[in-house]
């Protein structure tokens, strides 16, 4: 894949190769959904499915989307992933100059995987190199958040920046978003392996109700801190408190849900840490039901695979993963259920809803990095 994106480099702005290349992971994250921009505890790690970044210095303004077919030369109108690059650089060096950029590889886009972060990392990351600065990887996670909330209107939290820029392989993060504090433990779960399936509907952020999921928070928080003036997030909330007060019944939803994620985070650690898959699929099944009831972010289809995944005798549990209405389902499912459930799964969904989903195999790998072009 590398080599045919040097191809395509190649074809486009001559024989040289790009002044520097950035392989920037997807996200996956097991439990805490929504936590993150609450100041809570998520657990997430990176993908081996990736985004290649190509920069380098030019004359002209030069920008392809390799995967989409689309490029952009010059001060035109900006789609949608230019914004993104658009906004990276504006942030980091607004002084740099034009670029020549290429972007490309095997991370869905729109799956809930986070490639719009992976985009804003890798270009960051690409830029430092470009520049010769000194920023630590917690920094360029702060920057990246800043231009997705700030630039491009997405009101999350640092935990998909985190998770794409400080990983290790065959581990998972456990991040404080408060004090954004972290701690890496491997994965280990006696035969279990983890799949995403895609549902193949694309959803952008900025377009469905994230936000306004995110404002909700914030409106139940103005409400707790009435009562409990030392509340700061729904992280300081407890299940006590919450009973205490009668918040309308959508804001409560939204902060119920909150707090039992936040809960969910620490056990399953415990789960990981102890070796125990069907521990792990409980919280996976609780977490998705409270996703579809609670805070109403799922869809359909996000609902007909997790329900098929949560009923078939080979899986510990499925939930839907990422911001929501849209994307795709994390599954744990025993190694040797892999290839049957797949059929099944495939039918079912075909029969539904007239395609079939994409079923997604990954391993946990390191985050962000220069490659070398040696």
């Amino acid at each position: 894949m590398l080599d045919t994106l040097i191809q395509k480099w190649q074809q486009h702005f001559g024989p040289s190769y790009p002044e520097v290349i950035i392989r920037s992971p997807g996200r996956v994250n097991i439990i805490g959904e929504h936590t993150d921009y609450n100041q809570g505890f998520v657990l997430p790690g990176a993908t081996s499915q990736s985004q290649y970044v190509m920069v380098g210095k030019s004359s002209d303004h030069h920008w392809i989307a390799s995967d989409l077919g689309e490029e952009i030369q010059g001060e035109t109108p900006l789609p949608s992933w230019a914004k993104y690059i658009h906004g990276a650089i504006t942030s980091y060096a607004p002084d740099i100059g034009s670029l020549h950029i290429l972007i490309g590889g095997d991370l869905p886009i729109g799956a809930g995987m986070s490639s719009s972060s992976a985009l804003v990392c890798g270009v960051l990351l690409a830029l430092k190199e470009l520049t010769k600065r000194k920023e630590t990887g917690e920094q360029l996670a702060a920057i990246a958040s800043q231009v997705e909330r700030e630039v491009i209107g997405v009101q999350g939290g640092i935990m998909d920046q985190y998770a794409i820029l400080l990983s290790k392989k065959d581990h998972v993060m456990l991040l404080d978003c408060r004090t954004k504090e972290y701690q890496h433990f491997k994965v280990d779960l006696a035969g279990g392996r983890w799949m995403l399936i895609n549902t193949k509907v694309q959803h952008n952020l900025i377009d469905t109700n994230y936000n306004q999921r995110s404002n909700e928070c914030r409106q139940a928080v103005d409400l707790i801190r009435k009562k409990f003036p030392s509340v700061e997030s729904l992280r300081d909330v407890t299940p006590g408190m919450l009973e205490e007060m009668q918040l309308p019944q959508t804001l409560s939803n939204r902060a119920r849900f909150v707090i039992e994620e936040n809960n969910r985070v620490p056990e399953m650690q415990k789960a990981i840490e102890t070796h125990d898959p069907q521990a792990a699929g409980q919280l996976l099944n609780a977490s998705h039901e409270g996703l579809r009831k609670l805070y109403e972010v799922s869809c359909p289809e996000l609902d007909h695979l997790a329900d098929f995944a949560n009923k078939y005798n080979g899986v510990y549990g499925a939930r839907m993963m990422g911001g929501g209405f849209g994307g795709c389902v994390l599954c744990l499912i025993k190694e040797e259920a892999i290839r049957d459930f797949e059929e099944g799964c495939a039918d079912s969904y075909q029969n539904e809803f007239g395609f079939s989903p994409d079923f997604i195999h990954f391993e946990l790998s390191k985050g962000a990095l220069l490659v070398d072009q040696d």
